[in-house]
């Protein structure tokens, strides 16, 4: 918490000011509340304790961290209890409501990519918008789509001819991303130290991918990658994740309807 955040707290909140107006009332101790960095918020003057009284200096507590001081004599506690209380509700309050924004983004990723995913059936139009959208994460990065290829051995970049890949074409059982293909979701954020990273990776930094599974059967997967060293993050696993989730089926689907069109031909 910033001092204009905790100095708002103290002296503006509809809730907080007042309690704590209540609280000073009740003793006619000298109270001083500061920030972090020493800067004074409230400074509450003594008429009646001699100026060489006892000071106390209590920390406000705000998830383990300290994020201003209570400096006066024995009230100094309790005074810095109920703010670091106060404090705490309010980061939560924070917490919830970012969390809320969040997943009011992540609605919005999956309505609009859902209606774009299901506007062609062909794959390549369908790896195409899945590969736009991993290229949109927060941390940045280059999207790509990886589709298993039996005949090859190969995961295999699609759409087919696609610019900006980060990395050449791997076998399906080497590397990270064969660990991804057979595995569960994963954030590598320096992929040279990785021991299972092949020789094809190492072009990258950093990725994060997840697989493309349609009832157990794993058709390829979805991710984000940097040349550059970037820090991917949960948010962007969460994202990519979402992603994974609506574009296996329109892939399963799209192949399917290519074997039939070719079977018709």
């Amino acid at each position: 918490m910033q001092p204009p955040e905790l100095r708002r707290l103290i002296v503006r909140h509809r809730h907080v000011a007042p309690m704590l107006s209540v609280l000073l009332a009740a003793t006619d101790a000298r109270v001083r509340i500061s920030a972090l960095d020493g800067e004074t918020i409230l400074d509450r003057d003594s008429r009646s304790l001699p100026s060489d009284a006892p000071v106390e200096r209590h920390p406000i507590v705000v998830e383990g961290k300290p994020v201003g001081w209570v400096e006066g004599p024995r009230p100094a506690g309790a005074v810095a209890a109920v703010l670091s209380y106060a404090c705490s509700r309010e980061a939560d309050k924070r917490s919830l409501a970012a969390e809320a924004l969040d997943r009011y983004r992540e609605l919005n990723l999956i309505y609009d990519l859902a209606e774009r995913i299901a506007g062609s059936p062909h794959l390549a139009d369908v790896t195409a918008v899945a590969v736009a959208e991993a290229g949109r994460l927060p941390s940045g990065g280059v999207g790509f789509v990886l589709l298993a290829t039996a005949e090859t051995g190969l995961l295999t970049h699609h759409p087919a001819g696609a610019d900006g890949r980060p990395f050449p074409d791997v076998p399906v059982g080497a590397g990270v991303l064969g660990s991804v293909f057979s595995g569960d979701p994963e954030i590598v954020n320096d992929v040279a130290t990785d021991p299972r990273a092949a020789g094809a990776e190492r072009a990258i930094a950093s990725l994060v991918a997840a697989p493309l599974s349609v009832e157990g059967v794993r058709l390829g997967l979805i991710g984000t990658a940097s040349v550059e060293p970037l820090e991917f993050h949960a948010g962007d696993l969460k994202i990519l994740t979402a992603i994974a989730a609506l574009t296996a089926p329109a892939v399963s689907q799209a192949q399917r309807y290519e074997r039939a069109t070719r079977g018709g031909e």
